[in-house]
Protein backbone atom coordinates (compact mmCIF):
# COMPACT_ATOMS: atom_id res chain seq x y z
CA UNK A 1 0.00 0.00 0.00
CA UNK A 2 1.50 3.54 -0.62
CA UNK A 3 -0.08 5.43 2.22
CA UNK A 4 0.07 4.58 6.07
CA UNK A 5 -3.41 5.72 7.57
CA UNK A 6 -5.53 4.25 4.09
CA UNK A 7 -3.41 1.07 4.39
CA UNK A 8 -3.94 1.47 8.49
CA UNK A 9 -7.91 1.80 8.05
CA UNK A 10 -7.91 -0.63 5.46
CA UNK A 11 -6.49 -3.84 8.07
CA UNK A 12 -8.81 -2.32 10.71
CA UNK A 13 -12.21 -2.59 8.43
CA UNK A 14 -10.25 -5.89 7.16
CA UNK A 15 -10.14 -7.14 11.09
CA UNK A 16 -13.81 -5.90 11.76
CA UNK A 17 -15.52 -7.88 8.74
CA UNK A 18 -13.07 -10.65 9.96
CA UNK A 19 -14.85 -10.30 13.48
CA UNK A 20 -18.57 -10.69 11.69
CA UNK A 21 -17.82 -13.48 10.17
CA UNK A 22 -16.79 -15.19 13.08
CA UNK A 23 -12.92 -15.07 13.55
CA UNK A 24 -11.72 -14.60 17.09
CA UNK A 25 -8.09 -13.74 15.94
CA UNK A 26 -5.48 -13.73 13.28
CA UNK A 27 -1.73 -13.05 12.89
CA UNK A 28 -1.03 -9.69 11.76
CA UNK A 29 0.40 -10.68 8.72
CA UNK A 30 -2.26 -12.99 7.85
CA UNK A 31 -4.40 -9.41 8.08
CA UNK A 32 -2.01 -7.41 6.35
CA UNK A 33 -2.26 -9.74 3.37
CA UNK A 34 -5.72 -10.18 3.84
CA UNK A 35 -5.61 -6.16 3.48
CA UNK A 36 -3.31 -6.11 0.48
CA UNK A 37 -5.76 -8.61 -1.30
CA UNK A 38 -8.24 -6.62 -0.74
CA UNK A 39 -7.17 -3.77 -1.87
CA UNK A 40 -5.84 -5.01 -4.98
CA UNK A 41 -9.19 -6.46 -5.80
CA UNK A 42 -10.89 -3.36 -5.65
CA UNK A 43 -8.54 -1.46 -7.89
CA UNK A 44 -9.19 -4.37 -10.21
CA UNK A 45 -12.93 -3.52 -10.23
CA UNK A 46 -12.05 0.13 -10.13
CA UNK A 47 -10.55 -0.05 -13.58
CA UNK A 48 -12.33 -2.26 -15.02
CA UNK A 49 -15.45 0.26 -14.46
CA UNK A 50 -13.35 3.33 -15.48
CA UNK A 51 -12.48 0.74 -19.00
CA UNK A 52 -16.41 0.35 -19.60
CA UNK A 53 -17.09 3.93 -19.31
CA UNK A 54 -14.22 4.65 -21.31
CA UNK A 55 -15.60 2.17 -24.42
CA UNK A 56 -19.13 3.97 -23.94
CA UNK A 57 -17.10 7.23 -24.06
CA UNK A 58 -17.53 8.59 -20.98
CA UNK A 59 -15.37 10.10 -18.55
CA UNK A 60 -16.97 9.22 -15.61
CA UNK A 61 -17.78 5.00 -14.17
CA UNK A 62 -21.52 4.93 -13.12
CA UNK A 63 -23.70 2.13 -11.77
CA UNK A 64 -24.26 0.49 -14.98
CA UNK A 65 -20.44 0.31 -15.24
CA UNK A 66 -20.60 -1.38 -11.88
CA UNK A 67 -23.05 -3.76 -13.19
CA UNK A 68 -21.29 -4.94 -16.12
CA UNK A 69 -18.02 -5.11 -13.78
CA UNK A 70 -19.80 -7.27 -11.83
CA UNK A 71 -21.53 -9.72 -14.55
CA UNK A 72 -18.04 -10.21 -16.22
CA UNK A 73 -16.28 -10.97 -12.63
CA UNK A 74 -19.46 -13.41 -12.22
CA UNK A 75 -20.51 -11.58 -8.60
CA UNK A 76 -24.05 -13.09 -7.76
CA UNK A 77 -25.99 -9.72 -7.02
CA UNK A 78 -28.85 -11.87 -5.40
CA UNK A 79 -25.89 -13.66 -3.38
CA UNK A 80 -24.42 -10.20 -2.21
CA UNK A 81 -27.70 -8.61 -1.75
CA UNK A 82 -28.52 -11.76 0.80
CA UNK A 83 -25.11 -11.54 2.24
CA UNK A 84 -25.82 -7.35 2.54
CA UNK A 85 -29.12 -8.26 3.90
CA UNK A 86 -28.31 -10.89 6.73
CA UNK A 87 -24.77 -8.87 7.73
CA UNK A 88 -25.02 -6.78 10.49
CA UNK A 89 -23.50 -3.53 11.04
CA UNK A 90 -20.08 -3.27 12.68
CA UNK A 91 -19.45 0.01 12.85
CA UNK A 92 -15.41 1.08 13.14
CA UNK A 93 -13.88 1.39 16.58
CA UNK A 94 -13.03 5.12 15.74
CA UNK A 95 -14.23 8.32 13.28
CA UNK A 96 -12.90 8.43 10.27
CA UNK A 97 -11.97 11.98 8.53
CA UNK A 98 -12.66 12.51 5.33
CA UNK A 99 -8.90 12.15 3.77
CA UNK A 100 -8.02 12.82 0.06
CA UNK A 101 -5.44 10.41 -1.24
CA UNK A 102 -3.30 12.14 -4.62
CA UNK A 103 -2.74 10.00 -7.71
CA UNK A 104 1.16 10.72 -7.80
CA UNK A 105 1.06 8.48 -10.70
CA UNK A 106 -1.72 10.06 -12.81
CA UNK A 107 -0.39 11.91 -16.24
CA UNK A 108 -2.91 14.13 -18.14
CA UNK A 109 -3.67 12.94 -21.41
CA UNK A 110 -3.49 16.45 -22.41
CA UNK A 111 -0.87 17.83 -24.08
CA UNK A 112 1.65 20.52 -22.10
CA UNK A 113 1.53 23.86 -24.47
CA UNK A 114 3.86 25.31 -21.74
CA UNK A 115 6.37 25.88 -24.39
CA UNK A 116 6.94 29.24 -26.13
CA UNK A 117 5.67 29.79 -29.63
CA UNK A 118 9.32 31.07 -30.41
CA UNK A 119 10.97 28.35 -29.75
CA UNK A 120 8.54 26.06 -31.25
CA UNK A 121 9.21 27.98 -34.53
CA UNK A 122 13.21 27.29 -34.05
CA UNK A 123 12.75 23.95 -33.49
CA UNK A 124 10.65 23.30 -37.02
CA UNK A 125 12.66 22.60 -40.34
CA UNK A 126 12.13 24.98 -43.19
CA UNK A 127 9.98 23.95 -45.96
CA UNK A 128 12.40 23.98 -48.39
CA UNK A 129 14.46 20.73 -46.63
CA UNK A 130 17.67 22.52 -46.52
CA UNK A 131 18.10 23.55 -42.55
CA UNK A 132 17.28 26.91 -42.31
Amino acid sequence: MESNYPSHMLEVSVAQMCLTVGWSKTKPSALTYLAALIERYLRKIGQLCMGSAELNNRTAANLNDLAFVFAYLRIDMEQLEEYCRELRPNPLPYPVPFVTVPNSGHLSRLPSFSVPRDELKRKRPSAAGNGE
